[in-house]
């Protein structure tokens, strides 16, 4: 059964070993009564099986009773994801004595491996497999809840974290609820960097940077986006208040390894990413550990389906779990930070209906925006999605590949291959296309030779041939054209000077025969829209006054922050730690 309604709190045992305390929630209680072990044999055995990230190891104990501990002892899943969805089942898997477990929504792949690995564990012990599987958990019949707050969080990722800990450190009640099983969003996936500027961590990598220069290198950007709906107030406000921010993260106990820069054209060369211990999933257990500790009741599994307005103020939400029970929150104030609309098809179309063909791993399916259309909130829907293209032959072409030859499916170039990749997605986007090719140098095949191989073998995704007139066939694109730019880029080459886009000379390399063309997949990291808000975070109507009680922050609200210019990597955890704390200390207030 998935957690429902339940208040999660974790307590570190080991890095891999998560004990699971719980308060509230439907379930029926632990059976008192004795019954026979369907468990088998005393003793203890282990299991390996495949997770998410690679291999996932459990010992499992049975003694007289039952089965009477779980341990995760080998494992590379994800901490806030797949270590969540641990803690979740084997606390289940203890109260109620079955194997008939639901996987936890945001980690199926790891909530199956860890079923599979305790059912070959209970398999050893000589278990009644049929028996605990067969075996259901008593569920109450669904009702009608009220809960009250001043304070309620509605997402659970790096905004929602923040906004959280800040209201719970400045001595309100909070409630935070998250519609997944597991806490942490996108922020609990990515890598854990977080941008700033003017830092403690920079001076002591000697990096010399200032909060001053941070904001005119996210002016000149804007300007480059063409972005109308950038707000240069707001962005003031978060990037001069970057360095108090990182700072306030590495007084929470995150600790920053290094700096680095986005690429190597200015302004993304001035190393600002502050990359942390434990990545997302690292800063968000801390935050979550220490919210909880200030008594913040947390549910998962619980998502927020309508905000309840009196006049014009927004009082609280109306919830939902999946026991069936309606839940109606009253709250002094709400902080939407349920993220953008990258999952949400239909709203991504509405965006830009030019991007038909992409790739998604965002788990962000538009709830914000649909909330807030609830309560007459100015919604910002902006066609500059942010999208990285990769190749379908390997992933590292179109990352740091700066020996490639990019080209539009007219065969043109369009683009100084060594920019940063968003830099590039905006170019291409300007030329009125959403999808790209790469020509393969000498250099570059080089590099990918094995994965390109194999792509062409497959004959889908690339393409090989002994002229460039055949290879534009194969790729449905004009031989004259695409013939003219090879031509071109090769004399620049052979001069050594990019002419057209200024690549620099040393990622100049020929293309020559056998030609290769290699059909590039736009991944869409996620979305640039979301609620209006003003310098407070508060919400604002269609009419441009302030919605009272109600605040966003992070993709839920960074249409006036974020544009296809992005900054750079950790620039949206910045975003929503920026706008977590400004909402939650207004609402505070």
């Amino acid at each position: 059964m998935k957690l429902k309604k339940k208040a999660i709190a974790f307590a570190m045992v080991s890095a891999l070993t998560l004990s699971l305390v719980g308060c509230g929630g439907t379930s029926a209680p632990a059976a008192t009564e004795p019954e026979k072990s369907l468990a088998g044999k005393p003793g203890t055995y282990s299991a390996t099986t495949t997770g998410h990230n690679g291999p996932l190891k459990l010992e499992l104990t049975v003694d007289e009773k039952g089965i009477k501990d779980l341990k995760l002892v080998e494992s590379k899943e994800t901490l806030m994801v797949g270590g969540f969805a641990f803690d979740v089942l084997r606390q289940e898997m203890l109260d109620h004595q079955t194997l008939s477990l639901d996987a936890v929504s945001g980690a199926t792949v790891s909530s199956r491996a860890i079923m599979a690995a305790a059912k070959d564990a209970l398999t050893q012990a000589g278990a009644d497999i049929a028996g605990l599987e067969a075996k259901k958990i008593e569920k109450s019949a669904p009702g009608q809840l009220t809960w009250e707050t001043e304070i309620l969080v509605v997402g659970a990722g790096m905004a929602g974290m923040t906004a959280t800990l800040q209201a719970a450190e400045a001595g309100a009640d909070v409630i935070l609820v998250e519609k997944q099983g597991v806490i942490g969003g996108t922020s609990a996936l990515n890598a854990g960097y977080v941008y700033g500027a003017g830092t403690k961590v920079q001076e002591e990598f000697k990096i010399n940077d200032s909060e001053e220069k941070y904001y005119e290198d996210l002016l000149g950007l804007t300007q480059v986006a063409k972005d109308k709906y950038i707000d240069s107030n707001l962005l003031k406000i978060m990037a001069f208040n970057s360095a108090e921010n990182i700072q306030w993260l590495v007084d929470k106990g995150i600790k920053f390894y290094t700096v680095d820069p986005a690429n190597i054209h200015p302004p993304r060369s001035t190393p600002r990413i502050h990359k942390a211990e434990g990545g997302g999933s690292g800063i968000i257990k801390v935050l979550y550990d220490k919210a909880l500790a200030l008594g913040v009741k947390v549910y998962t599994n619980t998502p927020v389906v309508e905000l309840i307005k009196e006049g014009d103020k927004v009082v609280g939400a109306k919830a939902e779990d999946s026991d069936g029970n309606e839940i109606t929150i009253k709250a002094k104030s709400v902080i939407l930070t349920s993220g953008g609309y990258g999952k949400n098809k239909d709203m991504v179309k509405e965006s830009n209906p030019k991007l038909t063909d992409y790739t998604n791993s965002n788990v962000n399916d538009g709830d914000t925006i649909i909330l807030g259309k609830g309560v007459g909130a100015d919604i910002i829907m902006k066609d500059a999605l942010l999208m990285h293209h990769t190749a379908y032959a390997n992933g590292g072409i179109g990352g740091e590949s700066f020996d490639a030859l990019y080209v539009t499916p007219e065969g043109k170039r369009f683009v100084d291959e060594s920019t940063y990749f968003y830099w590039r997605s905006r170019a291409l986007r300007e030329q009125g296309f959403e999808d790209m090719w790469t020509i393969a140098t000498e250099s570059l095949y080089k590099t990918y030779k094995d994965s390109i191989d194999k792509s062409i073998e497959s004959g889908s995704k690339a393409f090989k041939a002994d002229t460039i007139e055949e290879l534009a066939q194969k790729m449905n694109m004009d031989p004259a054209a695409l013939k003219k730019t090879i031509e071109d880029y090769n004399k620049m080459v052979e001069a050594g000077k990019d002419t057209e886009f200024n690549k620099p000379a040393q990622y100049l390399s020929k293309v020559t025969a056998p030609y290769i063309g290699l059909d590039m997949k736009g991944g869409l990291v996620d979305t640039t829209g979301g609620l209006r808000v003003n310098e407070n975070a508060q919400v604002v109507d269609t009419k441009g006054n302030v919605i009272q009680g109600l605040y966003a922050a992070g993709s839920a609200a960074w249409a006036q922050t974020i544009s296809q210019e992005y900054e750079g990597s950790g620039s949206a955890m910045l975003q929503g730690l920026t706008f977590g704390r400004v909402a939650a200390e207004h609402a505070t207030k």
